[in-house]
């Protein structure tokens, strides 16, 4: 299965209290399109829903796992991660 977005394992693992509840999170997660690290307020799904995309996480090496295992609504992305730290 192909994902739309990837995550960083930890920082979804910070934020699973809020999965399947309906409170947005915000986390930096990679745009598989243009590859590129963005800042995001999205919600956490173990299941498909309306609107909602797969998901991967990336563990602390960079390795993927759990491919297309969570779902993410995207409620709104900012500019890439990296341009906010300049």
């Amino acid at each position: 299965m192909g994902v739309n977005y990837w995550l960083y394992k930890q920082e979804f693992e910070g934020n699973a209290g809020s999965l399947d509840k309906g409170e947005p999170v915000v986390l930096e997660m990679m745009d598989q399109t243009d590859k590129i690290w963005k800042r995001a307020k999205v919600l956490l799904l173990r299941e498909p829903a309306e609107g909602s995309t797969p998901v991967g996480l990336l563990g602390p090496f960079g390795e993927p796992h759990a491919e297309g295992k969570y779902h993410v609504k995207v409620l709104e992305i900012s500019s890439s991660a990296l341009e906010e730290e300049e």
